[in-house]
């Protein structure tokens, strides 16, 4: 059986995420999400098979907002295994790559970013 396991974040523990309501959120939510999933990809190695990171809308009373998602076999001890490995290695600062990726396409890691830390 398909369940997923919410994230609740788009960024790694101890970085700053951009904020519901900003400007450029619904842009720079994306880039932070994309960038965290591919970290963790590199970080933990591809997923089994049937389980992947999705990125996922959620609704908010100030507008929705975006999250990472592990979606995953409940049936395959392989597939629970990898959920709960990212549950508990989730990434505490960016990584090379991802920065370079944020970067490339316009995230504010800099001033601003530490603004927000």
């Amino acid at each position: 059986m398909r369940d997923q396991f919410e994230l609740a974040t788009t960024v790694p523990h101890n970085e700053p995420c951009v904020q519901l309501g900003a400007e450029n959120y619904p842009e720079w939510s994306r880039l932070e999400a994309k960038a965290l999933r591919d970290q963790i990809y590199r970080q933990l190695g591809q997923p089994p098979a049937g389980t992947r990171i999705k990125i996922i809308s959620c609704s908010h009373d100030f507008g929705s907002y975006l999250d990472l998602a592990v979606v995953y076999n409940t049936d395959s001890e392989e597939s629970e295994e990898w959920m709960l490995k990212v549950e508990s290695e989730l990434p505490e600062e960016w990584d090379k790559e991802a920065k370079a990726y944020l970067k490339e396409n316009g995230y504010p890691l800099g001033e601003y970013h530490e603004a927000l830390r």
